[in-house]
């Protein structure tokens, strides 16, 4: 159900040309990771290596999903070429591949096979806003885009606590990026859109959580961080309301920084909130609803993106 409402929409516009961004927000504990992952599969799995856990799975997340429906709909695409008897220029696809994260608010790469030092943001005119040294895999078949997502959530960094056994220590970001070129009455037309698939760390509460030392440290910087992200969809709700230019600080955090454009931009945004049926975290779950009904009121700007 997640997928057809969230899934499919997004997947479609990518393909058309516009940016796409989901979120997936929530307390610690609520099921983010597996909505946008699927389950934790066992690296002792037969399959791991081959690229084939994702493909021979029942229950996948949403990263999966859009995977297998971006890469079937390039594959109808390329059919329909063939067949195609007419003399126009087939449209040529270009497809790559990051994956990050933001871990005590540092930016990590998850791809690297080096040295696992921060990388820095940088912003330019034309470039926007980027990573350097960040790995981009190209990529042609579905089987290379799960395993480079099974890769990533393997080295991404999780630990126990309290209220979950695999705690995400940190916000990751999947990031693909499709190029479509066409020759067109002699003209080369280029489409690029890219997509950010989010799954944040979860709000933490120290006293139901039970973190301590580097515990504790992770969650201070993961609540700053989603306080950040708060604070500027609550200043894009006042500049739409007021009508007003109103300050927004997406610099006072690299996760708003890094998809300003997702906030208010040029993108189709969702936000997927996770919640607990646990009346043990009522408030939590108030307060999750209560950030999905603010972020509905943000008004993005998407728009077919010509290179």
């Amino acid at each position: 159900m997640v997928f057809q409402i969230v899934g499919i929409p997004i997947a479609t516009s990518v393909l058309k040309g516009y940016n796409g961004t989901i979120f997936a927000y929530g307390q610690t504990g609520t099921g983010k990771t597996y909505t946008m992952q699927g389950p934790f599969y066992s690296h002792e799995d037969p399959n791991f290596d081959n690229g084939d856990v994702y493909s021979e799975k029942q229950y996948l997340g949403l990263i999966p999903r859009i995977i297998s429906y971006i890469f079937a709909q390039l594959s109808r695409e390329a059919e329909r070429n063939t067949k195609d008897d007419k003399k126009s220029s087939p449209v040529k696809y270009l497809c790559q591949a990051s994956y990050y994260e933001i871990y005590n608010e540092q930016i990590f790469d998850l791809l690297t096979e080096g040295s696992d030092e921060p990388l820095n943001i940088h912003e330019d005119i034309k470039r926007g806003v980027f990573i350097d040294r960040l790995t981009t895999r190209s990529i042609s078949t579905a089987e290379e885009a799960y395993k480079i997502l099974e890769i990533g959530a393997w080295k991404r960094s999780t630990a126990s606590t309290r209220m979950n056994t695999q705690s995400s220590r940190s916000h990751s970001v999947f990031t693909l990026t499709l190029q479509s070129k066409i020759e067109k009455d002699g003209i080369t037309q280029i489409q690029e859109s890219k997509l950010n698939l989010v799954d944040l760390a979860g709000s933490e509460r120290q006293k139901l959580t039970g973190t301590t030392g580097q515990r504790l440290l992770e969650a201070r910087n993961i609540n700053k961080s989603l306080s950040a992200l708060g604070q500027v969809i609550q200043s894009l709700v006042d500049m739409n309301n007021n009508k007003k230019k109103v300050h927004v600080g997406y610099r006072n955090s690299k996760l708003t920084f890094l998809l300003k454009d997702s906030l208010g931009g040029n993108s189709k945004t969702f936000l997927i909130a996770n919640i607990s049926p646990s009346t043990f975290s009522l408030a939590e779950t108030l307060s999750t609803l209560r950030f999905a009904q603010c972020t509905k009121q943000v008004t993005n700007k998407a728009v077919v993106n010509q290179v």
